[in-house]
């Protein structure tokens, strides 16, 4: 499981000690060890989608203060997990199997058109910055692609 790309250390420990949690109270109201809550203080790892979800409705914080600012070359796996989100979830509310969404993720699949504005509010980024990530994705998959190509002759 993927974790959740420029996930905030800094805005993280902020949010917890403001509301006069410490790292246990932490780890106890979502369910880890504080050997995790510690870690990610520490910028050493990052919470999963679904544990990030959970700091958000724990802690009583929007989701841009425990991110970092969002990156100009984020792909569509970024953005999803940046909105604290399973590819699982965003099947769902697409109305798809969970593969179209990791196909899309990988470049290996096309991002249909009716999708782009439940994606664009699910993400919560514009239609633009949305589309910005496909092109990043598919970017990504054409370098693997012929890195491929290159390494197998």
């Amino acid at each position: 499981m993927k974790s959740v790309h420029d996930f905030s250390p800094a805005g993280f420990r902020a949010a917890y000690e403001e509301k006069g949690w410490s790292q246990g109270d932490v780890a106890r109201a979502i369910g880890v060890s504080v050997n995790t809550v510690g870690r990610w203080v520490r910028g050493k790892g990052a919470p999963s989608p679904r544990l990030f979800s959970a700091l958000l409705k724990e802690l009583g914080v929007p989701r841009s203060r425990l991110l970092l600012p969002l990156s100009p070359d984020a792909d569509l796996a970024v953005l999803r997990t940046r909105a604290g989100l399973r590819q699982e979830d965003v099947a769902e509310r697409l109305g798809v199997q969970p593969s179209d969404v990791s196909e899309m993720e990988l470049g290996t699949g096309r991002m249909r058109e009716e999708w782009a504005v439940t994606l664009s509010s699910l993400y919560d980024v514009s239609l633009d910055r949305l589309v910005k990530a496909r092109e990043e994705t598919e970017r990504r998959w054409r370098e693997r692609f012929d890195a491929g190509r290159r390494g197998g002759r």
